[in-house]
């Protein structure tokens, strides 16, 4: 359901009878089909009709249903307007305010570097294959932070640990967790050596994690 349009039938009477007045008083600027308007009033006030009805000793199951439908039928008849006739730049914010819709923020917000490094831990996945299950530092979440697009994982095959992450060759973007490293069938048995950093939609890479070991299975 869409936001902007009240939970309460009684508040979205008050709200609807706003929207449609609104409506009407600017149906040639805004180019609006005299027959939407008339649809979407007559989908008001039939809502309108019933609601009090069902507010009433005159109460019945039949009506709650009938009032419901109409209820959709008044939400599906705004949303197509909204949607599709009432888009910026054909109406300014102060209209969108006065029709009872929400404002939207279109400063787009800011992709942070990242500051942090991700937390790891390295699993046998099958021959060949090792899984790197990856998430945010101090965190149990696996989604990724606001503005990432994955992890970088760093890694290669050595026969002492490395010095730096610097000497771990070979990389891969991890867009999912955990992430499968493929091996050959000569690589089984050797020592690889793995560290991971986080990388924004920019490009930017975080921080190194620490260097962790596996052995190719």
């Amino acid at each position: 359901m869409s936001t902007y349009l009240p939970r309460r039938d009684s508040e979205l009477v008050a709200w609807g009878t706003n929207f449609t007045g609104q409506i009407n008083l600017h149906l040639t600027e805004w180019s609006i089909p005299s027959d939407e308007y008339y649809a979407l009033n007559t989908a008001l006030q039939n809502f309108v009709h019933l609601h009090m009805q069902v507010d009433s000793p005159a109460k019945t199951h039949t009506l709650v249903i009938e009032k419901d439908a109409a209820r959709k039928e008044f939400e599906r008849l705004v949303r197509g307007l909204v949607d599709f006739r009432l888009k910026n730049p054909i109406i300014t914010d102060a209209q969108r305010s006065d029709l009872g819709l929400p404002i939207h923020d279109r400063k787009p917000t800011p992709i942070p570097k990242p500051k942090t490094h991700p937390d790891f831990v390295i699993l046998v996945n099958d021959l060949r294959q090792l899984l790197v299950d990856f998430h945010e530092h101090e965190s149990e979440n696996k989604a990724r932070p606001y503005g990432y697009n994955g992890a970088v994982i760093s890694y290669a095959i050595l026969d002492k640990p490395p010095a730096g992450p610097e000497e771990l060759t070979h990389t891969v973007l991890a867009t999912r967790t955990p992430f499968t490293l493929e091996f050959t069938e000569q690589e089984r048995g050797k020592t690889v050596y793995i560290a991971i950093q986080w990388q924004n939609e920019k490009g930017e890479k975080g921080l190194f994690s620490a260097i962790q070991s596996a052995i190719v299975p």
